[in-house]
């Protein structure tokens, strides 16, 4: 074995989306530090990697990346997963260049400031790290090429990954997409665009989920509507379902099926004319989780289906954005990115970079301004996430507005100033009695002895 000793003042483990835009802002607030990345994969992007080859970003390139990097041609355009793993080549090209930066791709961290080549295994590396490493690995994303289905598969079953769909060269008689998040809505989305029928289209959706309708995150929306429109429907409300039929009425959160009751929030967004598209299913196999499948046929939690067609299953089922326990971001030696806002990670991830720089020595402070969101799944995640998210932007927004309104990937920087201004008015109006509001909404969704939601977390969690 070859031992190489490295210094660095930063290990960052994970060149993926969120530790890409940590670097990024970590560099923009102290020019002076240096940085090593390790990652598994041959380039930066992390999933984006694996994804499939016709997957975009479900919401706007405008508040995607990194902060010094524009992605994207402005407005709503939703960069190809092409693009985006050509725009992290160009940061990391310009992070290499300024010398900050040594980068290490297909390796492997051993726990500790320890990793090693995934191709030579005798060569390993110990980094001297003068401030903190970081765990750019914590939120686990994952896709179906890189993870094997959690059901059984039957010999003669033709199961394969969406990814598989851009290389199909015969017709199916039937098309069974499995997964009802935002996975299977590109797979059904593709299926309609290359022209197979509907009534040819099967789609698994165990537990229907709530869409965020795409137009109500982009810039400038008029107050009342986007994040602080979801906010005036919890305070008016006496319980969440409430809240939730009135988004629903509202048109600010949307249903596969208006019949249907979601269950499950896990931030997929569409926009109305992808919705009218999904909604040309109408074989939609509400049976729960698939356990089998064999050739032409599934065996669910709630039943069988079977076709006597050539059937082709399509694996969509992986949890790509699962739900981790909260853990404080800063420890010591050591920091672990999370989520600080419902559904933006990147964002999150370039904001614990400047609270690093900005407040660095004082750990309380930190993780004060850092409380974790955990990624929804079901709908009174949504509560809880949306509630821990609104409490984080009233300590940021007086403590460092000046950067929110500046960063890239804040959707504030995004914002005219007359409209800010309206957004600020229309915030302060809700605060008022509003934390209290929002605490009787948790207590109902979590009664009993379960810990309280919302509390800060410590170093004993």
């Amino acid at each position: 074995m070859s031992l190489h000793k490295l210094e660095a003042d930063y290990l960052v483990i994970g060149a993926g989306a969120m530790g890409m835009a940590f670097v990024d802002e970590l560099r923009t607030q102290d020019p002076q530090c240096s940085i090593v990345i390790v990652d598994r994969h041959a380039n930066p992007g992390g999933h984006w990697n694996d994804a499939y080859p016709f997957v975009t970003l479900h919401q706007p390139a405008l508040f995607y990346g990194v902060n010094s990097e524009p992605l994207g041609r402005g407005g709503e355009d939703l960069s190809s997963g092409v693009e985006i793993l050509a725009y992290y080549q160009r940061v990391l090209e310009k992070m290499l260049r300024s010398g900050q930066v040594r980068y290490f791709p297909q390796s492997e961290s051993m726990g500790g400031s320890r990793f090693r080549s995934l191709l030579a295994s005798e060569q390993e590396y110990e980094v001297l790290v003068r401030r903190k490493v970081v765990d750019a690995t914590y939120m686990n994303v994952e896709v179906p090429s890189t993870r094997k289905p959690k059901y059984e598969v039957a010999e003669g079953t033709t199961l394969v990954p969406i990814n598989r769909l851009a290389n199909l060269v015969k017709p199916f008689g039937a098309y069974v997409v499995i997964g009802g998040g935002k996975t299977g809505i590109d797979a059904v989305l593709l299926l309609l665009q290359r022209g197979v029928a509907p009534e040819h289209i099967h789609w698994v959706v165990p537990s229907d989920s709530w869409f965020l309708d795409r137009a109500q995150i982009q810039p400038n929306r008029p107050a009342g509507e986007g994040l602080s429109g979801h906010m005036d429907a919890l305070l008016a409300a006496e319980n969440l379902d409430e809240a939730m039929l009135e988004l629903a009425r509202g048109g600010r959160l949307l249903q596969l099926n208006p019949d249907v009751w979601p269950t499950k929030y896990r931030c997929a967004t569409v926009s109305r004319d992808e919705l009218s598209e999904l909604r040309r299913i109408r074989q939609v196999v509400r049976k729960g989780r698939v356990m089998q499948l064999e050739p032409g046929a599934m065996v669910l939690e709630q039943g069988r289906w079977s076709s006597d067609e050539d059937v082709l299953f399509i694996d969509c089922s992986a949890d790509g954005l699962a739900r981790r326990d909260r853990c404080p971001v800063f420890q010591g030696p050591r920091i672990t990115l999370q989520s600080l806002m419902i559904c933006q990670q990147v964002f999150s991830a370039a904001l614990i970079a400047m609270v690093e720089i900005r407040y660095a020595g004082d750990e309380l402070k930190q993780n004060r301004f850092c409380q974790p969101v955990p990624h929804p799944v079901d709908t009174r995640d949504f509560l809880l996430a949306f509630a821990l998210t609104s409490a984080n932007m009233q300590a940021w927004g007086a403590a460092f507005g000046r950067w929110l309104r500046r960063s890239r990937l804040s959707v504030l920087s995004h914002e005219s100033l007359p409209n800010l201004i309206r957004q600020a008015w229309h915030a302060r109006k809700n605060a008022i009695g509003g934390s209290a509001h929002m605490e009787r909404l948790l207590a109902q969704e979590f009664p009993g002895n379960e810990t309280n939601p919302t509390a800060p977390v410590s170093m004993a969690e």
